[in-house]
């Protein structure tokens, strides 16, 4: 390993206590490699090596407690036994070059311990506050590893106390602090403990752990006694600080038997653990979890399967459960002997609901899920087999939760994407729905690796793979490049408006509406509209009314382009080509002040008015001359209030063949009125008289035909205008 601390794949934290005996320092510390936790003992061997114990004897030095306990630790193996990960002397990186002369030990270096994480027991029952299932889980962890000190590794651990066990994450009690660990009946000292064992086990045992023959110094007995009997007297007085006092009825006749001060009386520590106070169902499981490693495959498939997850205390699952389905997942798929068996396939996704509920329900932070799950991700989706990645392929949207998008792209999408060749409908179409999970995370290139995988399983022999597809294709819109999606869209639309399932032809219809922001007017115009139409004879009417729909939404795009374009247009020639108006002839100019408020014969007397006042084509007259206007005819005085009489207008002149006869020749061209035979007498005026259409100047009929006769030329005369007086009582035909 080398000879210093550096070369430890460990590296070494802050210093957080020390052990009872003042020999060890205790840090913390994590693995290089997997940032796992660990604890970390370090002796300093020239600082031990001058410092005793108080009370005792200048000779007892502090460094020969290290060195035994360094010695004895790393030779025990037990799962209730504190694990040693690593070891060093740095001194004698070389365990068979170890110095074993004091002087020459307590020179220079140090000896580091690195276990598994844990913390003292008392420690661990201050803070924790274990219930009694856990608590009965602890003895009994005590117990196995007591007896198995005492039947495997025939040693006597000598020193026991609270401060001489450690506790793992998962609950488990482990042993620990070996300085005192001696054989029973050895020749050395006269077949009793060790020297080493009776130099120093007055001044590290506490007194009240000492059974009375220690206390005695009766070695002799203990020589020929058996091997328990020093570790059953303290066992029984460490139950009863365990508990606090409050012992178990179950245990409290144990109790009294391990203290008995007869050494032979004093029962062995295996059977113990029959007593009913250790049959829990936390007790078994852990129990099974200690043993799981080393049982039958056909055994670990059974315990997988009847597992209850929920009913695991969270730290066994995430301290004892978690790194047993890590290091079994790793042993299968790395091993292609195992893959190849039905049977380590079944065991492989049997631990993969265990792996997913801890992960889900007890971790919580992101670095840590991606921390447990990343390197497994990698090798489960190796394997060749279906119901491992279905499995796989339901927890993907966990993986979009917690993983980092390089970690998605390289570890989850590339060998997720062998699945749209599979065989299988089913697993197709599994892993087209992972996928949607992933598309917000996905590189640009796998973006476009997946478009063109949809429009691969656009022609799938599965109905219902070809309409997800198609639903699919508006999720990649916003990711893909706008070369990308015009190849892309309308022809994968298009394709699925042919589809022969009706739910995929749907599903296009749908999935158009939703991507119509990506087609401009002309490509709805000429492309989208008429790929639609021919679904609008469909022969399911969903397909038929969801067409309309769609045709619907795109021609209104088309209105509402029409309509501003409209608007534009009009604005444009508004503001761009104003008209210039034209100044109004004086005779308009004045028909229209006396016709402001005028009737509607008055107004179509102005409009007779301002034609006659254009010059004669016909006569080839080119002067501009404006015709006199003829003097009004005198109203007669019976009827001078009707409207009629008070708004009368000089008639125009015309000629019998044009409207605008020639002013400057007719003075008097009105219309003939010769064949009305009615009389009126002297009260009743001409009615068209206040239009300037009289009967009395010189109209004639000929053939019931209407012929103006010639006016006599008066174009000397002016004639006045009767304005209208707001006096002058108004009849009802001013409402016009």
């Amino acid at each position: 390993m080398g000879n210093s601390a550096s070369s430890l794949p460990y590296s070494i934290e802050e210093k957080s206590g020390e052990t009872a005996d003042g020999c060890w320092d205790v840090h913390r510390g994590c693995e290089k490699s997997t940032g796992n936790s660990v604890t970390v003992f370090q002796a300093q061997k020239p600082k031990l090596a001058k410092e005793g114990f108080r009370g005792a004897s200048s000779d007892l030095h502090k460094i020969f407690v290290a060195h035994h306990h360094y010695q004895t630790c790393k030779k025990l193996r037990h799962p209730c036994v504190l694990q040693v990960l690593a070891s060093l002397d740095t001194d004698s990186p070389s365990d068979e070059t170890a110095v074993t002369n004091t002087q020459a030990m307590a020179t220079t270096g140090a000896y580091i311990i690195v276990t598994e994480a844990g913390k003292p027991l008392p420690e661990w029952l201050a803070e924790d506050n274990p219930n009694p299932d856990q608590l009965a889980w602890g003895l009994q962890c005590i117990i196995q590893a007591l007896d198995f000190v005492h039947t495997n590794a025939q040693l006597a651990h000598g020193n026991l106390s609270p401060e001489s066990f450690w506790v793992t994450p998962s609950g488990t009690v482990k042993l620990w602090n070996f300085s005192l660990a001696t054989p029973i009946g050895v020749t050395a000292g006269g077949g009793g403990p060790t020297p080493h064992f009776r130099s120093y086990e007055g001044v590290l045992t506490p007194q009240a752990y000492r059974s009375p023959e220690r206390v005695n110094s009766q070695w002799d007995a203990i020589a020929i006694s058996p091997l328990h009997c020093m570790d059953s007297h303290a066992m029984g007085v460490l139950i009863h600080d365990y508990y606090c006092g409050n012992i178990p009825q179950k245990l409290r006749k144990a109790v009294q038997r391990l203290q008995t001060p007869s050494l032979k009386m004093r029962p062995r520590l295996g059977p113990l653990l029959k007593c009913p106070v250790f049959d829990t169902a936390y007790a078994k499981l852990n129990a099974e979890l200690e043993q799981i490693q080393v049982q039958p495959v056909e055994e670990k498939l059974r315990f997988w399967q009847v597992l209850d997850m929920e009913t695991i205390d969270p730290n066994v699952a995430m301290h004892k459960v978690m790194p047993i389905v890590h290091d079994t997942i790793k042993t299968i798929c790395n091993s292609d002997a195992m893959l190849s068996q039905d049977l380590y396939r079944r065991e492989l996704l049997a631990v993969l609901h265990p792996l997913f509920y801890i992960v889900e329900n007890f971790i919580r932070e992101k670095e840590q899920i991606c921390k447990v799950l990343a390197p497994l991700m990698q090798v489960l989706f190796s394997v060749k087999d279906r119901s491992i990645r279905g499995a796989l392929l339901g927890k993907t949207q966990l993986f979009a939760a917690n993983f980092s998008q390089n970690e998605l792209n390289t570890l989850v999408f590339e060998p997720l994407c062998s699945g749209f060749a599979d065989s299988s409908d089913a697993l197709r179409e599994l892993t087209l729905k992972a996928t949607a999970v992933l598309v917000p995370h996905l590189f640009p290139t796998n973006i476009e690796k997946l478009s063109r995988y949809l429009v691969r399983l656009q022609s799938d022999n599965s109905p219902s793979i070809r309409t997800h597809s198609t639903t699919m294709i508006p999720q990649l819109c916003s990711h893909l490049s706008e070369n990308a999606r015009q190849k892309l869209l309308l022809p994968a639309f298009a394709r699925g408006f042919r589809d022969p399932h009706s739910p995929c032809r749907l599903a296009a219809l749908n999935a158009t509406v939703v991507c119509q922001e990506y087609f401009d007017l002309e490509e709805v115009a000429s492309k989208v509209l008429p790929a639609c139409m021919p679904l609008a004879l469909d022969g399911e009417s969903d397909v038929r009314t969801q067409s309309f729909r769609v045709i619907d939404v795109f021609i209104e795009r088309l209105k509402d382009d029409h309509k501003k374009k409209s608007i534009g247009e009009v604005s444009g020639a508004v503001s761009t080509a104003e008209p210039k108006l034209q100044p109004m002839p004086a005779s308009l100019n004045q028909t229209a002040a006396t016709n402001n408020n005028g009737s509607y014969l008055s107004g179509l007397s102005g409009w007779y008015s301002t034609s006659s006042s254009k010059p004669n084509e016909s006569s080839g007259t080119t002067s501009k001359i404006t015709a006199p206007l003829a003097e009004p005819k005198k109203s007669n005085p019976k009827i001078r209030n009707s409207s009629f009489a008070s708004q009368a207008k000089p008639p125009p002149t015309f000629s019998s063949l044009s409207l605008g006869g020639n002013a400057t020749t007719q003075a008097n061209d009105g219309w003939g009125d010769d064949d009305d035979d009615l009389d009126l007498g002297n009260e009743a005026e001409d009615v068209f008289a206040s239009i300037g259409i009289g009967s009395g100047n010189g109209g004639k009929k000929s053939g019931g035909k209407l012929i103006m006769s010639k006016a006599k030329s008066s174009s000397s005369k002016k004639q006045t205008v009767t304005k209208l007086s707001m006096d002058t009582t108004l009849d009802s035909w001013d409402d016009f």
